[in-house]
């Protein structure tokens, strides 16, 4: 029981710190601006624009999901162990598993917060679709809404920020709660201005596919975390970035290789190039896929302690 009550202090901690630093803002807003072109990016393609919309926007939310929780991971422990500063909890009776746990799950929520942000903006892409598949009258409320949400946030934020309060740590909820409400607004409005149900305009595997992407960042989150209990920032996410290119090697030219049993195999989490292909989705497939990429979080995770207990912080 007393773990359990560390433990979570540990975690609400290690979220409150994990939205302040400025370049979660940054990486916040990087992610949403590359989402938002991807009506524009798709556009010049030559097969189903619509398709590589969704395809885009998946990549750029895994490419700035690695990043920003390899700095988070970096900032939130390994910044932490070099300044010595993690000596305040461990000098109290803090099981070191206690600590990383906690650790992880403040890291998590802050990942799945950015991430709220970025699915809110490709489900505006969505609904927006291509540049010249849908007339400029029906793009208006969603252009209308998607920027009313942002620059409401934003403004938020700026408040937040002259009263005393973190600017970044104000901005991510903000964007979370104002985005996904002009996209499910959006949604719910058919080009003929009828109100339908959001869910019919989305087609499922889309949101399948984004709860993949997201398990792929926290999976790659926990590989962050466990090299900062050992390793410098910029090694930490060298190492993040090398596994991410490894598993995916691993999933399309690894098969039958030896190296490939020791690295995460992160095309299972990957299905944006079958939906490009018109694939579906079983919902055994999804819950085998989770499944997978739970486990791996909690290997990490073990690693990590394992590599946190031999490592002297005095």
């Amino acid at each position: 029981m007393e773990n359990r009550k560390t433990l979570l202090l540990i975690a609400r901690s290690a979220f409150t710190e994990a939205l302040r630093p400025s370049f979660h803002a940054v990486l916040l807003l990087t992610g949403v601006g590359l989402i938002a072109v991807s009506p524009v990016l798709s556009s010049f393609a030559l097969g189903d624009e619509n398709r590589l919309l969704v395809d885009i926007s998946l990549s750029s939310m895994l490419a700035v999901g690695l990043f920003l929780g390899g700095f988070t991971a970096a900032s939130s422990l390994g910044d932490e162990i070099r300044r010595r500063t993690v000596m305040v909890l461990l000098s109290k009776p803090v099981p070191r598993w206690v600590l990383l746990s906690g650790k992880f799950l403040g890291i998590a929520g802050a990942m799945t917060l950015a991430q709220l942000s970025w699915v809110a903006t490709l489900l505006l892409a969505i609904r927006h679709r291509t540049i010249h598949s849908r007339f400029i009258a029906d793009e208006i409320p969603v252009l209308l809404f998607a920027t009313a949400g942002l620059l409401l946030a934003l403004l938020f934020a700026t408040l937040q920020h002259r009263r005393g309060h973190s600017f970044p740590a104000a901005l991510s909820p903000a964007c979370a709660l104002l985005l996904n409400l002009a996209a499910w607004v959006t949604l719910s409005l058919t080009p003929e201005g009828d109100w339908v149900s959001p869910l019919h305009q989305v087609n499922s595997n889309i949101f399948a596919a984004m709860l993949l992407v997201h398990l792929a960042v926290l999976v790659l989150s926990a590989i962050a975390l466990t090299a900062s209990t050992r390793l410098p920032t910029p090694a930490t996410l060298a190492v993040t970035v090398g596994t991410l290119f490894s598993g995916i090697l691993a999933g399309s030219w690894g098969n039958g290789e030896t190296w490939s049993r020791f690295v995460p195999d992160l095309q299972r989490l990957w299905i944006s190039d079958g939906l490009i292909r018109g694939g579906d989705v079983s919902l055994a497939s999804l819950g085998w896929a989770c499944v997978w990429g739970l486990l791996t979080i909690l290997g990490m995770l073990g690693l990590g302690v394992a590599l946190f207990e031999r490592r002297d912080v005095g």
